[in-house]
């Protein structure tokens, strides 16, 4: 998730105004480490800079230093009101201390994520999935929403999905599901550890799909 702020900006003799900068963006691994790395500055703005520049009014060495120094106060501030480091920006090109550690975690939620997706598409044997409480139809609405998505036309880029994981335990639905397909023996399973001594139940089923309570075989 980025943020944001606005400042006010003086290049050359030019005052810009309430300028919008962000931080902790989405950025491409390849310059991970780079001063002003994952942060972002206004297009109408930096443009307006560069026209002064092509105007004479300012240097391009002037407009370099003046973005260098944003970029450093944006971290600074954010160090002294956050008391930690803009996510990414202490992640360095390679040897990330936090994206190795994560590195089997993550491999774990990946791969698990492409076992229940196969299972999603097989419904005859999987006809439930739940979540973290809720019991529903694999054919619910719900269920597919949850399950996430590996539409080839989402471009996915596992240094930086690794990094959102390592850095701000993000799980994108692009890579992680947030379901877990059930057969009824599984699903009857699941509902009785969450039905307590007298009956009540640790558990809710969809209200959109309403599915039916499979019984366990005897």
């Amino acid at each position: 998730m980025s943020y944001s702020e606005r400042i006010n900006i003086t290049f050359g003799e030019t005052r810009l105004e309430g300028v919008e900068y962000f931080w902790e963006v989405m950025y491409s691994p390849l310059r991970r480490g780079k001063v002003g790395w994952g942060m972002a500055i206004e297009v109408p703005a930096v443009l307006e800079m560069i026209r002064l520049v092509a105007e004479g009014k300012a240097s391009a060495g002037q407009l370099v230093e003046l973005l260098e120094r944003a970029a450093e106060k944006v971290r600074v501030d954010h160090e002294e009101r956050e008391g930690e480091t803009p996510w990414g920006a202490d992640c360095p090109s390679e040897g990330c201390i936090l994206c190795e550690g994560a590195k089997e975690e993550f491999a774990a939620i990946v791969e698990q994520t492409r076992v229940e997706r196969l299972r999603f598409q097989d419904p005859t044997t999987y006809p439930y999935a739940r979540g973290k409480r809720t019991l529903h139809r694999t054919a619910c609405s719900e269920a597919e929403r949850g399950i996430g998505s590996d539409d080839p036309r989402w471009a996915r880029d596992d240094v930086q999905d690794l990094r959102s994981f390592a850095h701000e335990r993000e799980l994108s639905s692009s890579w992680a599901t947030f379901m877990t397909m059930l057969t009824a023996e599984d699903a009857a399973g699941w509902i009785a550890t969450r039905t307590g001594p007298r009956g009540g139940a640790q558990y809710k089923l969809c209200k959109i799909c309403r599915p039916s309570i499979p019984q366990a075989s005897t």
